[in-house]
């Protein structure tokens, strides 16, 4: 699973509000659910809870009528060189979450007022389906993907003062494997979304405890979390990093909910922060406006990057397993860049995009790195939202 880190929560009055300031975490109005990919589609149906039915179809969505499209080439009408493939997103959706699974397959969240979507491009930038959770009173948010490519996600009842919420993992044929609720009047609120592992396991923080579901949903273990631990990345062996909220510590769980080490780094708790972790226990953090650093496996600093030797505001992280670390930002003034760097800390290449702004970045096993983000449309005053393949 390579995801793009993902940043801190924000605390408001009245309790704890999971939110993703970093853009991610695309939020729709949910219930029911499904799996579609489009109007050419098969439906098939999955399991289903008692409080709400669950949908799967697959198939092609060539059928739509401004259906989104896919070029090769070098992007030069983003401003992009060496552009494996570059994928035009339907008009007026826009790009909430990006990841690419184990199959090399980008995964991106494009969702409207109806359905949050996960669309499945391959390797060629072909879109060749797409989960669709249907918007019905509820909202969903993004967790990412498992080794396997299955798909989790977050349900919140948009109900009364104590509502319910839900998380599950659906399929790459898009059938709801599990699902799991709480119940925010004994189990308090959520904190984030869940944070899937390579193995299929499924980190969930509320705001007073931490639980670890299995790949096949029972409990592995729940904990309480009496200061506000949120993890955002698991790696392969099961070690998670993440932040004490509302503060620059930095913490590492072991795959049994112990903690490992702890440290204190940046400049400011509220600042936009990126957490990563790589299949050796290293951990990469990074803050908008300070820089890059980077512990090895026991809390050890290895190397720091000041926003002004990396020449980047930082935007995105994104590492896999082997510790390649792909780095999206912008300077004061320029243009958009991703850099990829090594474990060492050294950079490999860069890319600059001078029409684009990036948002979201990925990076897969092989160090391949994608990006989202949009162009501005003069002509109309819109925006157009793109997925691009950069190359190597």
């Amino acid at each position: 699973m390579f995801l793009k880190a993902k940043r801190f929560l924000i605390i408001g009055i009245g309790g704890l509000l999971a939110c993703d300031p970093q853009g991610g975490g695309t939020t729709a109005t949910a219930g029911e659910t499904a799996a579609s990919t489009g109007e050419a589609s098969t439906a098939g149906e999955t399991g289903a809870s008692t409080d709400s039915a669950t949908e799967a179809t697959t198939g092609s969505s060539e059928a739509s009528t401004d259906a989104p499209t896919t070029t090769g080439g070098t992007g030069d009408a983003l401003g992009c060189g060496d552009v494996r493939w570059a994928y035009d997103v339907a008009k007026f959706h826009a790009v909430g979450d990006l990841a690419v699974d184990s199959r090399g397959h980008v995964r991106a969240t494009a969702g409207d007022a109806e359905v949050f979507r996960v669309l499945d491009l391959d390797a060629n930038g072909v879109e060749v389906g797409a989960l669709e959770v249907a918007t019905m009173g509820n909202f969903v948010r993004w967790g990412g993907v498992d080794g396997e490519g299955n798909v989790v996600v977050q349900v919140q009842e948009n109900g009364p003062q104590w509502p319910r919420d839900w998380v599950r993992k659906f399929s790459l044929a898009g059938a709801l494997l599990w699902e799991v609720e709480f119940d925010s009047k004994t189990e308090w609120f959520p904190i984030g979304t869940p944070v899937p592992g390579p193995d299929g396991s499924v980190l969930v923080t509320r705001s007073a405890s931490l639980h670890k579901f299995a790949d096949d949903g029972p409990v592995a273990w729940e904990q309480a979390n009496p200061d506000f631990m949120q993890p955002f990345a698991v790696n392969a062996a099961g070690v998670s990093v993440g932040w004490l909220a509302a503060t620059k510590w930095v913490r590492t769980l072991g795959p049994d909910g112990a903690p490992l080490w702890e440290v204190e780094w940046g400049q400011q708790a509220f600042a936009d922060r990126f957490f990563t972790i790589d299949g050796a226990g290293g951990v990469v953090v990074g803050e908008k406006y300070h820089g890059l650093v980077r512990f090895s496996g026991d809390g050890t600093v290895e190397w720091e990057k000041s926003e002004a030797e990396l020449g980047l505001q930082i935007a995105g992280l994104a590492m896999n397993e082997a510790g390649q670390l792909a780095v999206l930002g912008r300077p004061d003034e320029g243009q958009t860049g991703v850099a990829l760097l090594g474990p060492d800390g050294a950079e490999v290449r860069r890319h600059t995009c001078p029409q684009f702004y990036g948002d979201l970045v990925a990076i897969d096993a092989a160090g391949q790195v994608t990006v989202a983000g949009y162009d501005f449309i003069p002509e109309n005053g819109q925006f157009d939202w793109w997925v691009l393949a950069l190359g190597e």
